[in-house]
C-alpha cells in the first residue's frame, strides 16, 4: 500500500525489488521505499540546468557535474537522486556509489524530504557540502557537514553569492538563477 502526501508517493518494497524496477520508473529508493515525485516544473528544471552550466565552469578537472543522477552511497541500501551533484570523474553509468563532493537539491512539492529526511541521510553518509535552493522564497542556502550534522554557513536571497565547495569557488548571479 503506499501513501500520498505533498502529491509523493511512497511504495513500500526492499531494495532487490528496487533495483529489478525498469529505467522508464521515476523514483529515488530511501526509508524501504520507493519515493516517486510529480514531474518537476519548468523553473525547477531551468534552476537545476542553469546550476549544473555554471558548476561545471567552476569545477576543475577530475570533478564532474550530473543533472539527476542517482547516488547510491557504497554499502547502503539506498539511492537519491540529488537535482544537481558535483562528484570526483567516473566511470560508473547506472549510479554513483562514492561520495558527492556537493549535492543540490531544488525544492519543489517534496519540501519536508529535501529539508529533513535528505538532509539527515547526506549528513549521515559524510556529504561534506549540501545546498538547498527555494525558487519559492528566492533563497540559496549553504549547508557544511559539522559533527556529524549540517550548519548554515550562508544564505542568499539577491546578488552575487560567493559560494565554497571542496575547494571550489563559484559565484552565481541570483537574479539569474532565479529568472
Amino acid at each position: 500500500m503506499s501513501t500520498i502526501t505533498e502529491s509523493v508517493r511512497r511504495v513500500p518494497m526492499g531494495w532487490d525489488d528496487y533495483l529489478r524496477l525498469d529505467d522508464t520508473t521515476r523514483g529515488e529508493y530511501y526509508g524501504g521505499a520507493l519515493v516517486m515525485t510529480p514531474g518537476p516544473t519548468r523553473q525547477h528544471q531551468n534552476i537545476c540546468v542553469w546550476l549544473t552550466v555554471h558548476l561545471r565552469d567552476a569545477v576543475p578537472t577530475g570533478m564532474d557535474v550530473s543533472l539527476g543522477w542517482g547516488w547510491s552511497p557504497a554499502g547502503t541500501h539506498t539511492e537519491y537522486i540529488p537535482d544537481v551533484m558535483v562528484h570526483p570523474a567516473t566511470q560508473e553509468s547506472t549510479r554513483f556509489t562514492g561520495i558527492p563532493l556537493l549535492a543540490v537539491e531544488v525544492l519543489s512539492t517534496n519540501r519536508r524530504d529535501d529539508l529533513v529526511e535528505k538532509a539527515t541521510a547526506y549528513a549521515a553518509r559524510g556529504l561534506r557540502d549540501y545546498w538547498i535552493v527555494d525558487p519559492r522564497d528566492h533563497v540559496l542556502m549553504a549547508y557544511a557537514l559539522v559533527d556529524g550534522m549540517y550548519e548554515l554557513r550562508s544564505e542568499h536571497t539577491e546578488g552575487v553569492a560567493a559560494l565554497t565547495f571542496a575547494d571550489v569557488a563559484v559565484a552565481l548571479d541570483l537574479g539569474a538563477l532565479f529568472a
